[in-house]
């Protein structure tokens, strides 16, 4: 699903509020330039962590890929065709559902569903699969409650178990057991860590919005922005994400992580909301499902 915000946006002296499904989280947007630099400071592991401050984004280099420069407008297009169907297959859906008996005796069992989102495979280790998607996805206090998933290819849901999760960055970690599947893909996290997003750099958001399975959008990095009652800045983009995205990966034109979907307007699809991809790496870092 899509985390719903009630915000004030400050932007051309307008000003104004939408709900949230969770609860409210007011915030305002400060648009403001990227300064451009070749010159990145890493950060550097302290008691085997690390802490990327909203400050270090100023340090890191500028990125550039040769699809920036193709001339030739079919070759483009195939690119983004090739892109587009990539992380399709990188995508899964999310559901959190609870099993509840009809009977005292147990004869019966039926199957609620709490929440539906999305996810994007990660990593593939041993017999697994590893995939990010929302904390709030997955959250519930009910019990009983069980993670299931669903890849591209996939005719049924497969149950996931949850690795690890942050409440605080609304991240979270699912694996799932890979069987006999053979159209998965894996989004790769390392190839845009740590180099600045381009200001009007085209994106494209891949998840489930409004129970359209695997679907992706197009749209452009505006800018780093910052959320009251979150601890890291995000990314601000216009790529369109519905109830269902949450979780979604975003990524450049070459299929590169850029961040997680979590947030966007009920009333509007020209303000969509990533954790950047710097904050998601640290969080895999810290929770040791990375070296």
């Amino acid at each position: 699903m899509k985390k719903i915000l009630s915000f004030v946006i400050f932007l051309a002296l307008i000003s104004f509020t939408v709900s949230c499904a969770y609860f409210d989280i007011p915030f305002a947007i400060n648009l403001t330039t990227t300064q451009e630099t070749t010159t990145t400071t890493l950060p550097t592991k302290v008691n085997g962590t690390i802490t990327f401050e909203n400050e270090d984004y100023e340090s890191l280099a500028v990125f550039h890929s040769s699809t920036y420069d193709l001339n030739d407008i079919d070759d483009y297009n195939q690119n983004l065709y090739e892109t587009k169907e990539y992380i399709r297959h990188a995508n899964i859906v999310v559901n959190l559902v609870v099993y509840t008996q009809s009977y005292p005796w147990g004869l019966e069992t039926n199957r609620e569903l709490v929440s539906s989102g999305s996810g994007f495979i990660f990593l593939e280790k041993d017999q697994y699969y590893y995939a990010i998607t929302n904390y709030h996805v997955i959250e519930s206090n009910l019990t009983n409650t069980k993670v299931e998933i669903k890849t591209f290819s996939d005719s049924a849901y497969n149950t996931a178990e949850i690795v690890a999760y942050d409440a605080t960055l609304d991240l979270a970690v699912i694996k799932f057991a890979k069987f006999d599947r053979t159209d998965v893909t894996i989004i790769d996290i390392y190839e845009r860590l740590y180099y600045k997003f381009n200001t009007g750099e085209l994106v494209m958001a891949v998840g489930n919005p409004s129970s359209l399975n695997n679907n992706v959008t197009f749209g452009e990095f505006k800018s780093m922005e910052s959320l009251k009652d979150v601890d890291y800045n995000v990314l601000y983009h216009d790529a369109t994400i519905s109830n269902g995205s949450s979780g979604g990966a975003l990524v450049d034109v070459d299929g590169n992580l850029l961040g997680v979907n979590t947030w966007g307007l009920e009333d509007s699809d020209e303000f969509s909301f990533a954790i950047p991809n710097y904050i998601v790496y640290s969080f895999l870092i810290n929770k040791g499902i990375l070296d």
